[in-house]
This record gives structure tokens, C-alpha cells and sequence, in this order.
């Protein structure tokens, strides 16, 4: 019996963990930050 419990604990506290991350990332999204890269003169020559 001890061997289920020790299971059954584990499984829950992985589900838990999952379940935290994915309400974590649910409410706090990352910034968004704009990217400006310069192309170099030659991609903007035509051939």
C-alpha cells in the first residue's frame, strides 16, 4: 500500500506542476518587443 501512495504523490505533484506552468503562462505572456533589422545593400540590388 505504501508504494501507491508514494505513486499516487508523485503523479499529483507532476500534474500539479504542469498545471501551474500552463496557468502561469496563460496569465503572465512574455512582452513583445519589435525587431528592426538592416538589410545589407546588396539584397536590395536588383540583378
Amino acid at each position: 500500500m505504501p508504494d501507491t501512495v508514494k505513486f499516487v504523490l508523485v503523479v499529483g505533484f507532476l500534474v500539479g506542476a504542469v498545471y501551474g506552468s500552463a496557468w502561469a503562462l496563460s496569465h503572465f505572456p512574455p512582452e513583445q518587443t519589435e525587431i528592426v533589422k538592416p538589410l545589407p545593400s546588396e539584397k536590395l540590388r536588383a540583378k
